[in-house]
């Protein structure tokens, strides 16, 4: 059976040179992290970052939250959830990246940057892991999803706002190395691995498409009961700062706007 998709279809965009080029440049970032990783790079710029301090650490305590898997399916459902095909994607991204990150994470288990490097030349914010599970960073997996997902969204809606979007989670993705979380290997290799779990989500939809109602009862339904659900998995985590409260409250807040927009239809 062909599905004809319309001209808002985010997958009626999805050109085989699109592809192609998002093939490239996901495994680019791949390659370039996994260089970067054996490279004495690697540790010399992460060193020479945190000599310098740029910008506020509740500000990048504030930044940093949004790249939490979390939070940041939290933000896309709720810009989306009225939109069969995004939520599509949108859910199967997460469903490949979360068996993705941990099978990476603890099959490579390096060390984070407070775990080999000494204190002294860290300006640590917050409180960043000090284990194992470095590569890849989940912060920038999540972000670097939500950037590939918006980019497609946005194209033909609103094209020039897509580079903004790209810009401010690739700053989420920055902020791992800032707070003393992760190398930046792992962040550029975590982008580019939530770029490539987009496009596998865009032929699997493509090859086998979800028919998802937005305006059914049952789907409305469970799409709060999955947004509450991550909510509270989001709160459970420590707070480290003024800058991830605000984060938190402002997604909380949208949630809870989201669900006051979707219930009474729901109930209807």
């Amino acid at each position: 059976m062909t599905v004809v998709r319309k001209k808002s279809d985010p997958l009626a965009v999805y050109s085989p040179s699109v592809t192609q080029t998002a093939w490239l440049l996901a495994l680019v970032c791949i390659g370039y992290g996994a260089w970067l990783h054996h490279s004495p790079l690697n540790q010399e710029w992460l060193i020479q970052g945190h000599q310098i301090s740029w910008l506020p650490e509740q500000f990048w305590l504030f930044v940093t939250q949004w790249g939490d898997a979390g939070q940041c399916l939290l933000l896309l459902l709720i810009l989306f959830a009225k939109d069969s095909v995004k939520l599509s994607l949108i859910l199967k991204t997460w469903l490949l990246g979360i068996p993705v990150s941990i099978l990476l994470k603890h099959t490579l288990n390096i060390p984070r940057p407070l775990n080999v490097l000494e204190a002294q030349w860290l300006q640590a914010i917050g409180q960043p892991p000090l284990g194992g599970h470095s590569m890849p960073s989940g912060h920038a997996m999540a972000a670097g999803s939500a950037a590939a997902l918006l980019f497609l969204f946005l194209r033909t809606e609103r094209p020039r706002l897509q580079w903004v979007v790209f810009f401010l989670f690739a700053l989420v993705a920055l902020s791992r190395v800032s707070v003393g979380a992760h190398w930046p290997a792992d962040v550029i290799t975590g982008f580019g691995l939530g770029g490539l779990l987009v496009i596998l989500a865009c032929h699997w939809e493509k090859l086998q498409p979800w028919v998802l109602n937005p305006d059914a009862q049952w789907t409305r339904i469970w799409l709060v009961a999955l947004q509450v659900l991550v909510l509270y998995l989001v709160w459970v985590a420590p707070l480290e700062g003024f800058g991830m409260t605000l984060a938190r409250g402002a997604i909380s807040a949208g949630v809870l706007l989201g669900a006051l927009a979707l219930l009474p239809r729901a109930r209807a």
